[in-house]
């Protein structure tokens, strides 16, 4: 908090800008939103949006098997790769990736989530598919992993609401 301060006063000649972004203003402190010369309101993604956001992140992070049974080699070398190397994580081809997403968009327990929020649930979704014994998303681990992070999201939301 200290630097933020410093380095927005007078010292710089005005020669830095900065974004900021946050679920919580309230928890900003009052030196801060001194030092803001513009705040911009942006409220949390609607259902179109999200269904938006949720797609596009699924279309980088997951890519659908050309076959139901990829061969034993295939499925130890995709193992193997480091996360770094490794492309897109594989979904079942029988896995209806868009209503799947758009009933999560659609849902009122993800009503409220943040952009960022809807990001880690679908990177959560795919360590969880590297995790599992397959190694490829279906509809079972869908809902499974989905419900679990949406109830750790919504904790989390209760947890702001209590402070």
């Amino acid at each position: 908090l200290n630097v933020l301060l410093s380095m927005t006063g007078s010292c710089c000649g005005g020669k830095i800008m900065m974004i900021l972004t946050t679920t919580n203003p309230g928890d900003l402190d009052e030196a801060v939103l001194d030092r803001m010369d513009e705040i911009i309101h942006l409220p949390m993604p609607s259902q179109e949006e999200r269904t938006v956001l949720l797609n596009n992140q699924f279309s980088r992070l997951f890519e659908q098997l050309m076959s139901d049974r990829p061969s034993l080699a295939s499925r130890i070398l995709f193992r193997l790769a480091p996360l770094s190397r490794r492309s897109r994580a594989p979904f079942d081809s029988h896995f209806d990736a868009e209503k799947h997403i758009a009933d999560l968009a659609a849902d009122s327990k993800t009503n409220g989530f943040s952009g960022r929020e809807l990001d880690k649930l679908l990177k959560g979704i795919m360590h969880k598919t590297y995790a599992s014994d397959r190694g490829i998303l279906d509809a079972t681990l869908w809902k499974k992993e989905s419900d679990a992070l949406i109830k750790s999201v919504a904790a989390k939301h209760l947890l702001a609401l209590r402070n």
